[in-house]
């Protein structure tokens, strides 16, 4: 039996308290909490009460930025390892038959080292950043349910 890695969570915050978008969600979800220790997939796992999310990845250098609003509720995730033996954790939306699912997010879970939850200074809302060991983004997950 594997360990999954363990993220470093720095500025540990209660998710629920982090904005009025979590203040507002019923009791139920109130009590997500994250510690200073935990998984890219049980960080994943927390924010999908607070689906929609917007999932926005920087390309190295600016050259370009993907974003997309996605029903992270609806996320199932996978871990594999590519042929190149990177262990990638999978989040994805699959509508079922043989179409491409319409949402689909790879992270190279030996990359993901630590995150940091806090509050967007442009939305006022909860935002969610995993970084590499030298604090280089991965991905940056806003929250908006």
């Amino acid at each position: 039996m594997t360990t999954a890695p363990r993220l470093r969570l720095w500025g540990l915050l209660l998710l629920a308290a982090t904005s009025e978008s979590f203040q507002r969600t019923p009791s139920s979800r109130a009590h997500t909490r994250l510690h200073a220790s935990t998984t890219l997939t049980e960080l994943l796992e927390a924010l999908k009460p607070y689906a929609p999310v917007r999932c926005i990845v920087v390309l190295p250098g600016a050259g370009a930025i993907l974003e997309s609003a996605v029903d992270a509720s609806r996320w199932t995730m996978s871990e594999s390892t590519t042929p190149t033996g990177k262990t990638l954790l999978t989040c994805k939306i699959a509508d079922g038959g043989d179409s491409p699912p319409p949402f689909e997010l790879h992270l190279d879970v030996d990359r993901a080292k630590k995150a940091t939850l806090g509050v967007s200074p442009k939305t006022g809302g909860p935002i969610v950043r995993v970084m590499d060991g030298d604090g280089a983004g991965l991905v940056t997950l806003l929250p908006t349910g």
